[in-house]
């Protein structure tokens, strides 16, 4: 193995210059497998590379005394193909770009793999990590073809918009980050050691319902507090905040702070959002209309798993706005009763 001189100049981990730096070698005519440290920290790393002749982006992990799975076994993800070689005698796994068309989200999967390796503490940890993500990505690429719906990118918008104008600024990055969980398909889109917080977004002109999807959406039985955000929205074409803005604002608002940009990163994966098909999402933004906070408590107008008749269960309703009116509070009151200058 003949690595190149090269360290990482941004955080995280910017794959251009990965690429760059070994089109570079290849143009000096360099043969053979020259590697590059995808982060450059110590311990454990994912390797990028370019195949000698044919030039492909290739990702590749040193197994270290691990043991591969035969190649029938791996993910299969459209536009990549498995890779097995040994450089200078030390055998490596992974993953090469066979597609031109996908560059972009081999590029996001260079990002995602090199964090889920460097985190692994023993050789069979990085192979298991390698192909565990290779697993997700092979699901998320299947279910995202198309990208997000506009009910979902509507949905995301609100979550964020949340994250960003409300959580962020009286959290601070690592808590608000945190407790994000909509990605993860919790019952609550934020949860917190003091309370939980459900968004709902409509652009309905005169809203009168939102929709609940679960019986345990507004279940506050396991929260010290449980609260609804409505965000009455208006979309535009190009003028307003597009979702793709609204999470770069985001990951600035995060450069700073290494470790929870990477949680948000991982957290829009598990939300199926790709940069790659950020231009899809550019035509329409949206404007807060109107934003409404219910403290869920009491008498509050629900359906809850545990006053369901036996045999009923996955419960979707609409709930009226105007029979919530008497729980009415607001966002700074909603972060007081969270207690959240105490709990983080």
């Amino acid at each position: 193995m003949t690595p190149i001189k090269f360290t990482p100049v941004k955080a995280p981990l910017d794959p251009a210059a990965l690429w760059a730096a070994l089109r570079t070698a290849a143009a000096k005519g360099n043969v053979g497998w020259r590697l590059v440290r995808c982060r450059a920290t110590p311990g454990r790393s994912l390797f990028a590379a370019l195949e000698p002749g044919a030039n492909r982006r290739v990702l590749l992990l040193p197994l270290a005394g691990a043991r591969a799975p035969g190649r029938r076994r791996w993910p299969r993800i459209a536009g990549l193909e498995p890779v097995s070689i040994a450089v200078s005698g030390e055998p490596h796994v992974g993953v090469a770009l066979k597609d031109a068309r996908f560059a972009d989200v081999f590029d996001a999967l260079t990002v995602d793999l090199s964090r889920r390796v460097e985190a692994a503490r023993t050789p069979d940890e990085a192979l298991a990590a390698l192909l565990g993500q290779l697993a997700r990505w092979q699901k998320f690429l299947a279910a995202a073809a198309d990208g997000l719906s506009p009910e979902r990118q509507r949905g995301l918008w609100g979550e964020l918009h949340c994250l960003l104008e409300r959580l962020l600024p009286r959290l601070g990055p690592t808590a608000a980050v945190a407790g994000w969980k909509g990605p993860a398909r919790a019952h609550q889109d934020f949860q917190f050691p003091g309370g939980a917080i459900e968004v709902k977004t409509t652009t309905a002109k005169q809203p009168q319902s939102v929709r609940i999807t679960s019986e345990r959406q507004l279940d506050g039985k396991a929260w010290p507090a449980l609260f609804l955000h409505v965000l009455v929205l208006e979309e535009h074409e190009g003028a307003a905040l597009t979702l793709p803005c609204v999470i770069e604002r985001l990951r600035a608002k995060l450069a700073v702070n290494v470790a929870a940009r990477e949680v948000f990163e991982d957290a829009l994966l598990a939300a199926d959002y790709l940069d790659a098909h950020a231009t899809r999402y550019a035509a329409i933004g949206y404007a807060v209309r109107k934003e409404q906070w219910f403290h869920v408590a009491g008498d509050f107008p629900r359906l809850v798993e545990g006053a369901l008749p036996t045999g009923i269960g996955d419960v979707s309703y609409a709930l009226s706005l105007a029979a919530c009116q008497n729980f009415g509070t607001t966002a700074r009151r909603t972060l007081k009763a969270l207690a959240v200058c105490k709990l983080f």
